[in-house]
Order: structure tokens, then C-alpha cells, then sequence
């Protein structure tokens, strides 16, 4: 994409679309998933998503700090998958939050687009042009009430 404001809207309604298909996946699946993605432009920022988290997952990968097995791990595992539990929906919430904050962005700028084509029509009409004075001042504050 040529215009960088489209490319970042793009990633990340992309990024959140991808977190919550991964989120979908660990609380239907159980599945263990891990995803680092860097921001294309000039702010190239990290996001992650991990469960349980991407530490342990990606340290479990690599083969680092394993921790002994032991027999007590089916249980641990359960309670571990307790407590995350509530992450994923956390999780969940704050994607559903972000999803719904670019909708209400989108709106507004749509919003505000529409807002300014309208004066413009206004403004170039020609009947404005046939107005007199107390006409256009009554116009004036009609316009400066809407606004």
C-alpha cells in the first residue's frame, strides 16, 4: 500500500482479527499458541499474542527451562488452564474493544467527510448568492447551530 495511514488502519484491524482467531482457537482447542507481529511504517512496534503466554511458549520451542516432569503436571496443567480461563476472555473483551473503537473511527471520519462536503455545497450554492443580508445572517447562525 502506498498511503502509510491505510497500511496501519489495514494491520491493524488485520492484528486484531488474527488475536482473536488465535484467542477462538486456545479456549475452543486448548491449543498453546504464540504469535509476535512487528507494524509495517515507521513505527515498526511489536504486538503479541500468547497462551498461556508467549515466554513460556517460545521458551518450550527453543528448548530452554523445561521445567522436570513430574506427576503432578496433569494437575497443574488443569489449573493452569483454570486460571487462563479468565485471561481468554480478557483477552477477548480487549479485541472486541479495539474492534469496536475502529468502527467508531471510522464512522466519525466518514462523519466528518460528509460534514464538510455539506458546507461546501452550502457555500457554493447559487441561490446563496440571491440572499440579502439579514437572509445570509440568519444562514449564518443556522449553520453556527448545527455545528
Amino acid at each position: 500500500m502506498k498511503n502509510e495511514s491505510n497500511m496501519q488502519v489495514t494491520f491493524s484491524k488485520r492484528r486484531a482479527g488474527l488475536f482473536k482467531k488465535a484467542s477462538e482457537l486456545c479456549t475452543l482447542c486448548g491449543a498453546e499458541i504464540a504469535i509476535v507481529v512487528f507494524s509495517p511504517g515507521k513505527a515498526n512496534k511489536v504486538y503479541s499474542f500468547g497462551h498461556p503466554s508467549v515466554e513460556l511458549l517460545v521458551d518450550r520451542f527453543l528448548g530452554r527451562d523445561l521445567p522436570p516432569p513430574n506427576d503432578d503436571d496433569r494437575y497443574n496443567h488443569l489449573i493452569r488452564a483454570h486460571r487462563n480461563t479468565g485471561q481468554r476472555g480478557l483477552n477477548k473483551e480487549v479485541m472486541d474493544m479495539q474492534e469496536s473503537l475502529q468502527k467508531e473511527k471510522a464512522i466519525g471520519k466518514s462523519l466528518l467527510e460528509s460534514g464538510r462536503g455539506a458546507y461546501d455545497r452550502v457555500c457554493e450554492s447559487p441561490i446563496i448568492e440571491g440572499l440579502s443580508l439579514s437572509q445570509l445572517e440568519q444562514l449564518k447562525e443556522a449553520l453556527e447551530a448545527q455545528k
